[in-house]
């Protein structure tokens, strides 16, 4: 049985596909792993166990090849995440959860290698120049990102195109410290102000009459005499406690 000349065109498109995306994969750990410094199209064939040949036949330069990879790390991984979470529709709980995914985005592979290219671009004037466009691609994946995150009755807020620049410089700053102060994200004290400010921006007065008013029913709830436990009760459970029962 012969295969015919289309089915043979797209085998070969799929296996070449295949190669790009393992090339770029590895070109991420190298660059994440060992600096743009090391980054060598020789390190990355290695890392990708591709022939030189191959490697070349897609990115016939180092630049272009680290470009291509911090774009498509960027583009799958951050483009899929507002369809990944079960977003809830009060809008004081979607807007704690969006800035806390948001602020999870800067702490992914694609942040550190942004950063790697970002320092190199600074003394190398090719790369800055081909950077550029790269960047502002990953720059729209990003703010449709957010704004998947969000929703679309919180981001038709007039203010919104005020609040997405200030949020995102604001992350990327504070991220960049973790890159040699390697700490938990989640306990960043940035994180309250982050919601604080999104809820203001997006929501106004009504947002900050809304979180006061479950800031208090929480204190309420875990002040009430149902859920306090008493002298005895804590006694009892430390003493089961220890007593491994």
């Amino acid at each position: 049985m012969t295969t015919s000349p289309g089915a043979a065109r797209r085998a070969r498109q799929q296996r070449s596909g295949v190669t790009q995306t393992r090339i770029l994969d590895a070109a991420i750990r190298v660059l994440v792993d060992s600096g743009y410094a090391a980054a060598s199209t020789v390190a990355i064939q290695n890392e990708a166990g591709v022939s030189r040949g191959r490697l070349l036949h897609h990115y016939p330069s180092r630049d272009a090849l680290l470009m291509a990879a911090v774009g498509h790390l960027a583009r799958t991984r951050i483009a899929e995440l507002p369809s990944r979470v079960d977003w809830p529709a009060d809008p004081i709980q979607r807007i704690a959860l969006a800035t806390d995914v948001g602020w999870s985005t800067f702490h992914q592979p694609y942040f550190v290698a942004s950063m790697e290219l970002w320092v190199a671009a600074r003394t190398n004037a090719n790369l800055r120049t081909a950077l550029l466009p790269t960047e502002r691609e990953i720059g729209q994946t990003v703010r449709r990102a957010v704004a998947g995150f969000l929703g679309p009755e919180l981001t038709a807020s007039p203010r919104y195109a005020d609040l997405y620049p200030l949020l995102l410089t604001s992350m990327r700053g504070a991220a960049t410290t973790y890159l040699i102060d390697r700490r938990d994200p989640t306990t960043d004290p940035h994180l309250p102000l982050w919601r604080d400010l999104t809820r203001v921006y997006l929501l106004g007065d009504a947002g900050v009459t809304r979180s006061a008013e479950s800031s208090s029913q929480s204190a309420g709830a875990a002040g009430s005499p149902e859920s306090a436990t008493s002298p005895d009760d804590a006694s009892a459970s430390s003493s089961r406690s220890t007593n491994g029962t």
